[in-house]
């Protein structure tokens, strides 16, 4: 087994970070270990969970303040989201197929920078906490989400 997965494994069944109720929704908060995007959602299904997925601009803002609680809160933050390019500059949830919402990206967000920033992260960059396209291959934290039964 991988060792950075047998890490996320201990963390998240030590209680190290807490899972989170919010309206119909368990998040999970991997404040410890970085991962790739793909790393992090195949970390998230491992514990039966899926990356995290914004359906609302209310539940966006509730994200932005369970950020502030859980995680250490500073410019340069960048966690990952289930958000993935569908066509140049569109973007949708891989969990749910949903468009991602257009009103929260950064200022001249999405880019694809490069040619190749195909996955969607949060970023607080000047204090602001926005969407960004980014590299698939770069290290994030990442938030885990599930649905309450």
């Amino acid at each position: 087994m991988n060792l950075k997965l047998l890490v996320i494994f201990l963390v998240a069944f030590c209680s190290f970070s807490a899972p989170t109720y919010v309206i119909n929704k368990l998040y999970y908060f991997e404040t410890y270990y970085k991962a790739s995007w793909y790393k992090a959602f195949m970390a998230c299904s491992k514990l039966g969970m899926e990356l995290l997925s914004i359906d609302s601009v209310e539940e966006f803002d509730k994200i932005h303040t369970l950020v502030k609680e859980k995680m250490e809160y500073r410019n340069g933050l960048t966690i990952w989201t289930a958000g993935a390019m569908k066509d140049v500059g569109e973007f949708n949830w891989m969990n749910t197929g949903n468009p991602v919402l257009s009103t929260r990206w950064h200022q001249g967000e999405p880019n694809n920078d490069g040619g190749n920033s195909h996955c969607l992260q949060i970023w607080i960059n000047n204090n602001r906490f926005l969407l960004d396209d980014t590299q698939c291959s770069n290290e994030r934290f990442f938030i885990c989400q599930s649905y309450k039964t």
